[in-house]
């Protein structure tokens, strides 16, 4: 990894696990090093030097980077995600004195980005700033950013957060167009647009495929999720009773049961026809949703819905776990004679979304709906015409989005006749965050708890639940990473080797710090879960237990 200067610094330092594990490649070591030095102005820059979306990760990132901290070892991963929204909530504005080097000399190329989410928008903004690109974003919804707008609910995401982030994104040559949906890429190329980029994600909720699922009060989850996070915008919120019963057990579904209660349902259900271990929602998300109410029933499977005077009646039957199926998980079998009816006022089906690919645009199509794109390429079926994101991928998070979006933009820019670089510097020269801190944590340092609202009171509102770190407390929880990033420079840090029983080779020893080799050193010295299959819920989960 280097400096900013493009030389090694202090002999090379290696890419940390954090980073490894980051989509965007974000050099986490680095801001945690401000932050531990209470530099959140740069700690910021440097985040804001891999995505344009730093404030939007903060709040709602599902954290690859911390299963594979080193961290974990001792006791549990470093709070990465939420150090980084301290530093974006304590911003002191460091990268704006850089910001305006980089936006490049006008090149005349004219690119469409369709759709307005995490993908396209980080698309347009290093196509337009960085490789000088004019860019028009056609977006079908009346605002900017997709599924972070319609889909993620205020309570986890502050609608000014996003707008300023969104603001930021459109100041260099970039256009949003909004209530513009594009039925035909040929009118692009008419246009006179050279490139386009289809960042549409998954819009398109599955059926059930039950009778009785278009009766009035059902919902399909996404279009409950837009009227509600919008009609919280426009102070206009969907009703939807006291009885709500929301069948999955996705990210979606927990969205759309956390919603439910703070628009005033009393008895919300989550109904899933496999057990809590093969559910696909984070953990985190679903142990929040619990806290403040709601509740989960496992191996249950709809059946049919029926209108039960002014409220509906849900038949569902118990399903029993067998053997795994084709997508690993546990296949589901029912079991005889066990249906039974639940009354609900609305039920929400969340059992997932496919992509919104228009048949006309005449392209190449792979599973699930999804658009076909060469291998190792971001290039669809038909020249110019590029695709990323979920559209792409399937439905997955915003990190990788975001990722998808900048691999976008160097392969347009280069296609486009550009070199490609899309490299932002915003933060200042190396200097002491570049260096152990004196006062790393030892051993047995729990994470700094998140406070947060009680859970009867947060379900009241829109309100986040999470309240962030206090300067102290994200200088703190930054003191706890032992910067592996800088070990092949500066050689392990000794509160690290010798905790870990371990005899480093540069005292004559034979460990080189590798992490297969220091797992196995940790196993035998002390009890260790060898894998963070999902990342812990800060309140709980990452407080220190003392």
């Amino acid at each position: 990894m280097e400096n900013h200067s493009g030389k090694s610094y202090g002999g090379g330092r290696q890419r940390a696990p954090c980073v490894e594990g980051c989509p965007a490649g974000i050099d986490i070591p680095r801001y945690i090093g401000y932050a531990a030095l209470g530099k959140f102005g740069e700690a910021a820059a440097v985040v804001r030097e891999r995505i344009p979306f730093p404030a939007v990760c903060g709040y709602v990132c599902y954290r690859p980077c911390e299963p594979e901290c080193r961290r974990a070892l001792w006791e549990a991963p470093v709070a990465i995600n939420a150090i980084k929204r301290a530093a974006v909530e304590k911003d002191t504005g460091v990268w704006k004195e850089r910001w305006g080097e980089a936006v490049a000399a006008a090149t005349g190329k004219r690119v469409a980005v369709v759709g307005s989410g995490p993908a396209g928008l980080t698309a347009a903004y290093y196509l337009g700033k960085r490789c000088g690109h004019e860019v028009t974003v056609f977006e079908a919804q009346p605002k900017p950013g997709g599924q972070l707008r319609i889909g993620i609910p205020p309570n986890r995401l502050p609608r000014e957060a996003l707008d300023e982030e969104i603001a930021m994104i459109t100041a260099h040559r970039v256009d949003v167009k909004c209530n513009q949906r594009v039925d035909d890429l040929d009118e692009l190329k008419r246009a006179g647009y050279d490139a386009v980029f289809l960042a549409v994600g998954t819009c398109i909720a599955r059926d059930l495929e039950i009778a009785g699922e278009d009766l009035p009060g059902v919902w399909k989850a996404v279009q409950f999720l837009k009227e509600a996070n919008l009609g919280v915008e426009q102070n206009r919120r969907p009703t939807v009773g006291k009885r709500v019963a929301v069948i999955g057990a996705g990210n979606v579904a927990v969205d759309c049961a956390r919603t439910a209660l703070r628009l005033g349902a009393q008895d919300v259900r989550i109904l899933y026809r496999r057990g809590r271990k093969e559910m696909p929602a984070y953990d985190f998300e679903m142990r929040a949703a619990e806290a403040e109410g709601v509740k989960v029933e496992f191996l249950t499977s709809p059946l049919r819905i029926e209108r039960d005077g002014s409220a509906l009646k849900l038949w569902l039957q118990r399903m029993q776990l067998g053997q795994a199926d084709a997508s690993g998980r546990a296949a589901v079998q029912p079991v005889p004679g066990s249906d039974y009816a639940i009354a609900a006022d609305t039920i929400m089906a969340a059992i997932g979304q496919t992509p919104g690919v228009s048949d006309a645009w005449g392209l190449a199509r792979g599973a699930e709906g999804t658009i076909a794109v060469a291998d190792g390429s971001l290039k669809t079926s038909r020249e110019g015409v590029f695709a990323g994101g979920d559209v792409v991928l399937g439905p997955l998070n915003v990190i990788k989005a975001i990722a998808q979006g900048r691999s976008a933009a160097q392969e347009i820019d280069r296609y486009l006749g550009g070199s490609g670089d899309i490299a932002e510097i915003l933060a200042p020269e190396a200097g002491e965050e570049m260096d152990y801190h004196p006062d790393i944590h030892p051993q047995g340092k729990g994470c700094v708890s998140m406070s947060e609202l009680p859970p009867e009171s947060r379900a009241r509102g829109f309100e986040l639940a999470e309240r962030g770190y206090s300067d102290g407390e994200a200088t703190e929880e930054a003191r706890r990473c032992v910067r592996c990033d800088l070990w092949s420079a500066k050689a392990a840090p000794e509160i690290w080797w010798r905790s870990r029983g371990l005899k480093p080779y540069w005292l004559g020893g034979s460990d080189r710090m590798g992490r297969e080799k220091d797992r196995a050193k940790a196993r035998e010295h002390t009890p260790y879960a060898p894998a963070y299959e999902r990342a812990p819920y800060i309140p709980h989960e990452y407080s220190a237990k003392e």
